[in-house]
């Protein structure tokens, strides 16, 4: 079951970001003063498109990444859950934070957000490696914040980084799954055995 949870969840993801590329970015990316106008869709949909098949690709390769690193990948109930919850966390994140941003266009903060999950999913029975990948992306949103990390994504993916959405997806992916292994908790004790 869990290979096809795997399979299923991951592939999911991918095809998404994949077939998002078909359609005119301008059409679905976050845009705040289209927002405003009633096109609350590209709240969610502003982080599935990209700037072009170089930024698609650093972030499919991110979420395959994601996939080795932890092959008890989240379950396709979790992903339609949380990816939604992120993308809408840091499209309202980033009008507080970055009211000036003309448009935005990336599924990078909730990879971030993702890895966050995972590590918290699996602390107990990969605690070096949860732990080591938690504190390499703290390193790197610390750097990315100072600009030290940005300038070489920036000019791969010819375009801006918003380090700002990486760090509202981190946030974000760690709140989500420390609720749900609160809630896992909560009920597991009050379950009779």
């Amino acid at each position: 079951m869990g290979i096809r949870m795997v399979n299923k969840s991951a592939l999911s993801l991918i095809i998404v970001l994949a077939l998002s590329f078909l359609f005119p970015a301008q059409l679905l990316q976050w845009e705040p003063g289209l927002l405003q106008t009633g096109q609350w869709w590209r709240l969610f949909t502003g982080h599935l498109v990209h700037l072009n098949t170089k930024h698609l690709f650093l972030n499919l390769t991110g979420l395959l990444a994601l996939v080795v690193l932890f092959p008890r990948f989240l379950p396709i109930r979790a992903v339609l859950l949380a990816v939604p919850l992120m993308a809408i966390t840091i499209s309202f994140g980033l009008f507080l934070l970055r009211p000036e941003l003309p448009s935005y266009r990336g599924f990078s903060g909730c990879l971030h957000g993702l890895a966050a999950m995972l590590a918290l999913k699996e602390l107990k029975t990969e605690t070096f490696f949860s732990i080591a990948l938690l504190a390499t992306i703290t390193v790197k949103l610390a750097l990315e914040a100072v600009g030290l990390e940005r300038s070489q994504t920036s000019v791969f993916i010819e375009g801006t980084v918003v380090w700002e959405s990486h760090l509202l997806g981190f946030i974000s992916g760690l709140v989500i799954a420390g609720t749900t292994q609160i809630r896992n908790r909560k009920q597991s004790q009050s379950s009779p055995e």
